[in-house]
C-alpha cells in the first residue's frame, strides 16, 4: 500500500473540500500542473513543426507522454492516438470505419451517452444499433453473443459503469466476439487507473487522461490495435506527407489522426501524471478505494430513508434519499461539510433514470480518497436523511 498522506501533498485542493466525484474528473496532481508550467516556462513550441530547439524539446516531451502510455497499457506506442477525451475518441472510431446498410452494433444499457449515441447516430447511414439488457447492473456475455448476427461489425460494451460502478465481463464478451470475428471496442473512462486493463485483448480502447490517470482535462486516448480499419475523420496541418494541387498522401499512424495543433501542455501533464499512478500501483489503487467502497456502502445502506443502487464495494456509489431530489442532496452535502458529488443522470440517462426517475447522488471515490472522507459523508447524510424524514412526518401530521 502506499502513503496515503504523502499522496495527498500532491493535491493542495483536499485541504478545502472533500472531493467525492473522481468519476467525473480526478483532481491533478503538483507533478503535472509543474510538468505542463515548464513548458510554458521554458520550451513552448509547437509539435512536429519545427527543427529549432524549442520545437525538438516540445516534440520529445510529447512523445514521451506516448510511450509513457504504451508501458502503461502494454501495447505499441504506434497504436496510440492522442484525443481530447473518452467520447471523441469513440467517435473517431464510429466515424472512421467503413459501414454499409444493414450493417448493427452490439452495445448495452449501461451505457455512458458517449458509447451510445454515436451508434445511434449511424441509423441514418442505415446502421442498426443493438442494446443488449443489463441484470442489476451486470450483463451476460451469452445474451451478447446471442446478439451477434452475420451483419454485427463491432460490438462496444464498459468496462466500468459510470452509474454503478459494476465490472463487466469484457474479457469473456471479447472471446466470444472475436470468435466470430467481430471487432471489440472497450470504453474504459471508469476503468483505467481504478483497476487493471488488458488493452491488447481488445481491438479498441477508449481512455480519458483526466479520471483515473489524473491527468489533465481535454486529454484522451484511444488504443487501436490495426489503426488501418479506420479513417481519419479531420484533415488538415500536421498530418501529410507530401500536398499538391491534385491530391496529398497522409503520414503514417498513429500521426494522421492528429490533425492540427494537438493540446501539447496537457499531454505533457498527463505523462506526469500516469507516472505517479505507475508509482502507486493500480493493484494497490483497487485495493484501496475496493476498502473504502465497502465502508461506504455499509455505513450508507445502514441509514434509515437512504437507497443505495450500487453493489458493495463498487467504488461509485450511487444513492437516493427518499424525499429528496439528488440535486438537492448534493447542494446540501456541499453547504454542510463541503462535500462534491454528482448528482442526476450522469449523462448515462437510460441507466441513471431506471434507478430513479429524477436520478442518483454519486459519489465517486478516487486513490487519494480517506477513510475519514467516507466517514464524514455517511455521517452527513445520516443527518440530511433525518432532517427530511422529520419534514415529511410534519407535514403528514
Amino acid at each position: 500500500m502506499y502513503d496515503l498522506a504523502r499522496l495527498r501533498e500532491e493535491f493542495p485542493v483536499l485541504e478545502r473540500c472533500i472531493y467525492l466525484d473522481s468519476a467525473s474528473t480526478s483532481q491533478t496532481p503538483r507533478r503535472a500542473v509543474e510538468a505542463m508550467c515548464a513548458y510554458f516556462y521554458e520550451y513552448a513550441a509547437n509539435h512536429g513543426r519545427g527543427s529549432h530547439r524549442l520545437a525538438r524539446r516540445t516534440t520529445e516531451e510529447y512523445e514521451r507522454t506516448r510511450d509513457v502510455l504504451a508501458r502503461f497499457l502494454g501495447v505499441p506506442s504506434d497504436t496510440l492516438v492522442f484525443v481530447r477525451n473518452t467520447t471523441e475518441a469513440i467517435n473517431l472510431v464510429a466515424n472512421g470505419m467503413s459501414w454499409e446498410r444493414g450493417d448493427e452494433v452490439v452495445t448495452t444499457a449501461l451505457e455512458h451517452h458517449a458509447n451510445l449515441l454515436p451508434w445511434m447516430n449511424l441509423e441514418k447511414r442505415g446502421v442498426r444499433t443493438v442494446v443488449v439488457p443489463h441484470h442489476g447492473g451486470r450483463v451476460d456475455p451469452a445474451e451478447i453473443g446471442g446478439a451477434l448476427t452475420e451483419r454485427t461489425r463491432l460490438v462496444a460494451i464498459t468496462h466500468m459503469t459510470n452509474v454503478l460502478g459494476t465490472v463487466q465481463p469484457v474479457e469473456e464478451v471479447a472471446d466470444l466476439a472475436h470468435d466470430r470475428d467481430v471487432p471489440v471496442l472497450l470504453d474504459a473512462a471508469q476503468s483505467a487507473g481504478h483497476i487493471p486493463v488488458d488493452a491488447g485483448k481488445f481491438d479498441f480502447v477508449a481512455i480519458p487522461g483526466h479520471k483515473g490517470l489524473l491527468g489533465p482535462q481535454g486529454t484522451g486516448i484511444l488504443y487501436a490495435s490495426d489503426l488501418s480499419l479506420l479513417s481519419p475523420c479531420i484533415l488538415g496541418g500536421g498530418i501529410v506527407g507530401e500536398v499538391t494541387l491534385d491530391g496529398f498522401s497522409l503520414l503514417p499512424p498513429p500521426a494522421r489522426f492528429e490533425a492540427g495543433t494537438p493540446n501539447i501542455p496537457g499531454v505533457i501533464g498527463l505523462g506526469a501524471a500516469i507516472g505517479l499512478v505507475m508509482e502507486l500501483g493500480v493493484d494497490n489503487i483497487h485495493r484501496h478505494e475496493t476498502t473504502l467502497a465497502c465502508l461506504a456502502h455499509d455505513g450508507l445502506s445502514a441509514l434509515p430513508g437512504v437507497g443505495v443502487n450500487s453493489p458493495r464495494g463498487s467504488p461509485v456509489i450511487s444513492f437516493n434519499v427518499r424525499g429528496m431530489s439528488s440535486h438537492a442532496c448534493a447542494a446540501e452535502l456541499d453547504r454542510r461539510r463541503g462535500i462534491c458529488v454528482r448528482s442526476g443522470f450522469h449523462c448515462a440517462q437510460p441507466l441513471a433514470a431506471s434507478l430513479h426517475p429524477a436520478g442518483t447522488v454519486r459519489a465517486s471515490l478516487g486513490c487519494y480518497t480517506t477513510g475519514e472522507e467516507v466517514s464524514t459523508l455517511v455521517e452527513t447524510v445520516g443527518e440530511i436523511a433525518g432532517t427530511v424524514t422529520g419534514l415529511i412526518k410534519d407535514r403528514a401530521g
